[in-house]
């Protein structure tokens, strides 16, 4: 059927009624590729409507696992669950001249071959793992955007869920589908406390660096492993010191910055370096909190900010754990490997998959940052946000809102150790969650390659459960008898003390309550502790 010329629509060169029949030249789009005229199909069998010319091509898909090995951005990947999770990314080519050179098909094409002609790529994270959210996805053609925005059916009510019968309104990305939001602080109750202690801070900030600087440099090293302390959870600090020696690990590159008086002392009856500056610690409390995210919590939080910024400052790498963690082997000889030499900053996942901490979950009881320009100038703007850590009480929060718009404004290099039964850096969703894997590290010998680097007792409600944790596990080596201080209460063999039947131990514990009612013990008996013992040796 032939097509007659409309004589009375301008000329256009988009138009393939008005393209001369036999110019002899290619016809190009606005950006000099070779144009599609409408009413036409590329030869691709995933090609998109016309209406899309020129900026949506064709599709294909890559094995997601390869494409993290080509284009990894560091967030953490769970593990796929076969006949249930995607096993594939979707890649949009724009232009026919972006699609791969040689290749029969475009489905589950590796990522090198994927991308091979494509000189720049947006990668988009979506979650897929709730349908009952009902997400829909919309790429706009426009100038260039590196910030994704959000609209929701809520009601203009804050914290109130979504409804269908709500017209979809723009939202923040931390807006949950409960209608919870942060909010922003209060210029009285966060804002203007935090800019006097801020002002004092930065008053001090030259005479201290100054002063911590000739402290760090006697340590030797290019690193510090930091640690920050009130009196409130020095037993845990106390047992960190006293489980690392008791294995013999090497402790000269820990700096502990304390926040009170009693807390330093305790540090220089443990040989451990320590400081203590009353302008930039004098309004901490010395009480342990009573759960997460309290007052006290809260202080602290601001407390891990200051010590960390304070290292770099320096001039010095930084590794930073909480006093919650204990060593099977020094983390820098994992953490400082030439494989984990391009990124600037890396972190045990928290394993907490909620809106706020997206998309990296770091934990920020312990992670490692590499001293350069990029992390410097992330610590400065993490710092001026002191009001936001107060306000929502997570340094964790806060620092993720600001290391996202630094990952892509300033291409600071993050990643995020997975989760999950293979991870090298456990923590609290480890221990509740994943029972076969606690039972192969608690009966590994610390020889083995199965033995993490380090356990992180997060996710745990105070102090007090902490200690009752690693008592059964096998890893609390203090005692307060006889009246003993410092090193002279470390142990050279683990106390071990079932508390709760139905948390991971090192001995069978089946005789004790559960702390979660009803729940059977962790072990059948010992027989089976005994038996992968001598399997795992």
């Amino acid at each position: 059927m032939s097509m007659a010329k409309n004589t009375n629509c301008p000329a256009s060169p988009s138009c393939p009624q008005c393209l001369p029949a036999s110019s002899g030249k290619e016809q190009v789009d606005q950006q000099g590729q070779p144009a599609v005229p409408a009413g036409t199909k590329s030869e691709s069998s995933n090609s998109f409507p016309d209406s899309l010319r020129n900026f949506a091509h064709t599709f294909g898909t890559i094995p997601r696992d390869d494409l993290n090995r080509v284009l990894e951005i560091g967030v953490p990947l769970d593990e796929i669950k076969p006949g249930k999770d995607p096993e594939s990314a979707l890649i949009l080519y724009p232009f026919e001249s972006t699609m791969p050179s040689s290749t029969s098909s475009l489905e589950n094409m590796n990522a090198t071959t994927a991308t091979e002609n494509c000189l720049s790529v947006k990668l988009i994270l979506q979650d897929y793992s709730r349908p009952n959210m009902k997400q829909c996805l919309v790429i706009l053609p426009q100038w260039e955007s590196y910030h994704v925005h959000k609209f929701m059916r809520l009601p203009k009510e804050e914290n109130q869920p979504e409804n269908k019968n709500n017209p979809l309104r723009y939202v923040s990305s931390s807006h949950a589908n409960k209608g919870q939001f942060n909010g922003v602080p209060s210029m009285e109750s966060h804002t203007l406390p935090f800019y006097a202690s801020l002002i004092e801070y930065l008053q001090n900030l030259k005479r201290v660096t100054e002063d911590l600087k000739e402290r760090l440099n006697k340590l030797n090293s290019k690193t510090i492993i930091v640690l920050v302390c009130n009196l409130g959870q020095s037993e845990l600090l106390h047992n960190f010191v006293c489980n690392a020696r008791a294995k013999g690990l090497d402790l000269s590159q820990i700096f502990l910055f304390a926040t009170d008086e009693k807390t330093l002392q305790l540090a220089e009856s443990l040989n451990i370096p320590a400081y203590y500056d009353p302008s930039v610690f004098a309004d901490m409390p010395e009480q342990a909190a009573n759960g997460y995210g309290d007052r006290i919590f809260a202080k602290m939080m601001l407390a891990k900010v200051y010590c960390v910024h304070l290292v770099l400052q320096c001039g010095f790498n930084v590794l930073f754990q909480d006093v919650d963690v204990v060593w099977y082997q020094n983390p820098l000889s994992y953490l400082e490997g030439p494989e984990l030499a391009e990124w600037d900053m890396m972190f045990q996942d928290d394993g907490a998959r909620s809106n706020r901490y997206a998309p990296y979950s770091p934990n920020t009881g312990f992670y490692y940052v590499r001293h350069n320009p990029k992390t410097l100038y992330f610590f400065n703007m993490l710092l001026r946000h002191g009001d936001y850590i107060t306000k929502v009480k997570s340094h964790q929060a806060g620092l993720v809102a600001v290391m996202n718009e630094h990952v892509v404004w300033k291409g600071l290099r993050v990643k995020t150790f997975p989760r999950g039964p293979t991870t090298k850096f456990p923590g609290g969703a480890e221990y509740h969650r994943y029972k076969d894997a606690m039972k192969l590290w608690i009966t590994s010998s610390p020889s083995q390659d199965q033995k993490p680097v380090i356990f992180h007792m997060s996710w745990t409600t105070n102090k007090k459960n902490k200690k009752l944790y690693y008592e059964q596990m096998g890893e609390w080596y203090t005692t307060s008898e006889n009246n003993c201080d410092g090193l002279d209460c470390c142990l050279a063999e683990p106390k071990v003390t079932c508390h709760y039947r139905d948390k991971p131990s090192s001995v069978y514990c089946g005789m004790v309550d559960p702390i979660d009612k009803n729940k059977p013990s962790f072990w059948k008996n010992q027989d089976e502790i005994d038996q992968l013992r001598k399997k795992n040796s």
